[in-house]
């Protein structure tokens, strides 16, 4: 495979590149199907192509995933490939400190070779993988993942796990769920919805919230509850928005819970039939101060009486939550308490409440999911499957892995398409640590934050000029997912790949999988075919278990090595290889969503089928159905006796610990609770390093307070501020917001980028907020920093600033 590149290991637009694609995509082109890559939902949209260059964006109405929908942040895509600090070909750091170029042959044997030699001189936990996945950008990382999950490593750490990885737990734990999974709301049709934490008219979320809008808005018997402690856009329209203290959140739910119980509220024959645990959790739920709880969340009792009455007597009722419920105080209990309550109603895997949202990856429980999970080396903290077959740690974590006096401890980090210093929480921390490393290899479009101190910055192919696909899920009982083609030619001069063909030639040039076995190679170049595929893929089932215990990695290697020459590019090897999955997996899924006519057909027929579908709809499709009535119980709960788990005692454990930790008083030194990177409709992650994408009016960056803070602290709008934690101090414009009660503040994310100019004197645009988060201020069980609840301090300076925002 390494034979489709050119002599010197590099692909651009005039040669062709197989991994790309044979043709390279035209210079203009109009109305071309992709998707927005800037958050989670992916928006479907129609493109015009000028001179190489996105122009007009504009939603695509047939995507089965968004259904016309499209945010104003999807207008901005067109400033994601070229831009000041892109990365046009391979790098090297020379020993003072600077860059220079070098061959992708040069690279990949350089890369594979030291971290061969890690390995072998010091074991693979010494090996770390940092982000991978990112925005829609999934094909590249399952590669490299695949080869360190082959040699044991059993250190990834992704963005995911920094706020939802504690769901998929606890999923485990109470309906021992597949990991591939997503439990949120069900959101058009429920006729009871609380959002807690979460602001969707901005942020999205998993649906179109124009569709819940005018769902809601046409059905008067529907109720909308917000739990926000700030007044925001989604607020608007609620029929009651619940203000309470920030960070309170833990509080409000275990008073509703608790309520349920000690109001009896509850159809305990129903519990009794669906669920076990339910005694001991009563005895424990009876003894909860309901009112103690309100008087923490600095609300009325009576408002959780009545929002727990209400929640219980809906027809249908759910919960939806964003971040600020997923990176508060006891983040763990407040997920456990949401699926508790909707678990405790009736309402959990029901149509109305919430469900399991299904993606791509089909739902299959893991056989050692009851076995030890791997844990990190300093803190003993567990590993979580959480939409791929493999654990994932917190990025909070990784700098004390690296620091802690321990053999096992992390000496090489690879970091895919994600910037650690603007990103994870604890930046001083993160900094000390890369300085610490045997080896650093960065691979970005952009030469970010973190790639400037990487020993290789490797640049892969930009987000429109590759292969990619979006797969986090949008609809429910439908399964979507959209396959990405190249929209843009790589441009000439760039010395650029697609990160699917860095990843396999780094794999393959360590040498560490071993030869590919003859038989597979000759099987590979039939499998296209459904008898060519269940021959292929028994034949590779068979000879992966008998090398390893984990058979999987060597599966992934195999699959893009044999049969994606034979593929429309081999970067959709792994997209292939789960279409024949689901074949095997969920057959009558496939059959809900193609048709009765596909009802007697095998496994692989399916299979193929789902892939010439998939390759042939650029604009998204319908892959499977859920079955609205019965899905739950048989496809979702694990256990034999399809009984709820309501009482895990981990999960206790928490509630016992949120009753006994009153975090209501302030602390008198940083008397502020500051929410540290809220979505606005100006913010997209650090995805976008051109700042001018960005209209309206500014500052963009700003620290929003109440005003009775500011004439208290004696800040005018647009002043300038110091904001203090206990790790570091900022400096950012202050705007004055009514929304915002006092003791509380919150600034956007996705700031603090300083372009690499070259000669180091470019200013900052906004701050970077994890500057202000310690990585130890975490949720015990998942590690999950506590973004959204930093006490801080805000002091007025006589100054204005340079940063730019």
């Amino acid at each position: 495979m390494d034979g489709h590149t050119g002599g010197n290991g590099s692909a651009n637009a005039t040669s062709g590149n197989p991994w790309i694609t044979t043709s390279p995509p035209p210079r203009d082109a109009s109305n071309v199907a992709t998707h927005c890559v800037l958050c989670s939902h992916a928006c479907g949209v129609h493109v015009d192509v000028v001179d190489a260059a996105l122009t007009k964006v504009r939603p695509d109405k047939s995507s089965p995933g968004t259904r016309g929908h499209m945010c104003n942040k999807a207008a901005a895509i067109s400033y994601l490939d070229d831009h000041a600090d892109r990365v046009r070909h391979p790098l090297r750091k020379k020993p003072d400190g600077t860059f220079e170029r070098i061959t992708w042959d040069e690279a990949i044997t350089e890369i594979a070779a030291k971290v061969k030699a890690i390995y072998e001189a010091h074991g693979p936990q010494a090996l770390a993988l940092i982000g991978m996945g990112g925005q829609s950008n999934h094909l590249g990382g399952s590669n490299l993942l695949a080869l360190y999950e082959h040699l044991g490593s059993k250190r990834w750490f992704c963005a995911y796990a920094q706020e939802k990885t504690q769901h998929h737990l606890i999923e485990q734990w109470m309906f021992d769920a597949p990991h591939s999974m997503m439990f949120m709301s069900d959101g058009l049709r429920t006729k009871y919805l609380i959002e807690i934490g979460t602001n969707p008219k901005v942020s999205n979320l998993a649906r179109n919230h124009i569709e819940t809008e005018k769902a809601f808005r046409a059905d008067a018997e529907r109720k909308l509850v917000v739990v926000d402690p700030r007044v925001t856009d989604s607020c608007r329209g609620a029929h009651r928005h619940i203000q309470l203290r920030p960070g309170s959140d833990a509080y409000l739910l275990l008073g509703i819970a608790a309520t349920f119980v000690q109001r009896d509220l509850l159809d305990e024959a129903w519990l009794a039939a669906h669920t076990l645990g339910f005694d001991s959790l009563r005895e424990e739920l009876a003894a909860v101060d309901v009112p103690e709880m309100a008087r923490r969340c600095g609300i009325d009792v009576q408002v959780i009486i009545e929002t727990a009455t209400e929640f219980a007597a809906a027809p249908s009722a759910a919960i939806e939550a964003g971040l600020g419920a997923e990176h508060c105080w006891f983040s763990t209990a407040v997920s456990y308490l949401e699926r508790l309550i909707l678990s405790l109603t009736g309402n959990a895997g029901q149509a109305g409440g919430n469900v399991f949202y299904g993606s791509f990856a089909p739902p299959m429980l893991m056989p050692d999911r009851w076995e030890e999970p791997p844990r990190t080396v300093a803190a003993g903290i567990r590993g979580i499957r959480a939409l791929a077959p493999y654990h994932m740690f917190s990025p909070a974590l990784v700098p004390e892995e690296v620091l802690v006096d321990h053999p096992n401890r992390i000496r090489a980090m690879h970091v895919d398409t994600s910037n650690p210093l603007l990103s994870y929480a604890d930046t001083t921390h993160w900094r000390e640590a890369i300085a610490a490393l045997d080896l650093l290899v960065v691979v970005d479009m952009s030469m970010t934050e973190t790639a400037r101190l990487a020993d290789y910055v490797l640049p892969p192919a930009g987000a429109y000029q590759k292969w990619e696909y979006a797969d986090f899920p949008r609809r429910w009982p439908e399964v979507v997912t959209q396959l990405r083609r190249p929209v843009l030619p790589i441009a000439d001069g760039d010395d650029v790949l697609p990160e699917p063909e860095i990843y396999h030639r780094i794999a393959k040039t360590t040498g560490l999988y071993g030869e590919v076995p003859a038989q597979l190679v000759e099987l590979g170049a039939e499998a296209t075919t459904p008898a060519g595929a269940e021959a292929f893929l028994m034949a590779a089932q068979q000879l992966a278990a008998e090398r390893s215990t984990n058979p999987i990695p060597l599966l992934q290697f195999w699959t893009v090595e044999c049969v994606g020459p034979y593929l429309p590019s081999p970067a959709i090897a792994p997209v292939w290889l789960l279409a024949m999955l689901n074949g095997m997996v969920r057959p009558d899924m496939i059959v809900r969503a193609f048709g009765a006519e596909w009802a007697d057909k095998g496994p692989f027929e399916l299979g193929q089928e789902m892939f010439r579908r998939i390759v042939d709809h650029p604009e998204g499709v319908e892959i499977a159905r859920y079955d609205e009535t019965t899905g739950f119980h048989d496809t979702i709960l694990g256990w034999e006796d399809k009984k709820i788990r309501l009482a895990p005692e981990p999960l206790l454990e928490e509630i016992r610990r949120v009753i006994a930790t009153d975090l209501s008083t302030p602390d008198p030194e940083y008397p502020i609770t500051v929410a540290t990177g809220v979505r606005t409709r100006w913010t997209a992650n650090t995805i976008i390093r051109d700042h001018e994408w960005r209209k309206g009016k500014g500052p963009h960056c700003a620290l929003h307070m109440s005003p009775f803070d500011a004439e208290e602290l004696g800040v005018e709008d647009g002043a300038v501020v110091a904001l203090s934690s206990r790790r570091a101090t900022v400096h950012l414009p202050a705007e004055i917001d009514a929304g915002v009660q006092p003791g509380y503040a919150w600034a956007p994310n996705g700031f603090g980028m300083t372009p690499a100019n070259g000669n180091g004197t470019s200013e900052p645009h906004g701050v970077n907020l994890n500057e202000l988060i310690e990585s130890s201020d975490r949720d015990p069980i998942s590690g999950c920093p506590h973004k959204k609840g930093v006490r801080c301090r805000i002091e007025a300076v006589p100054y204005t600033l340079t940063t730019t925002s």
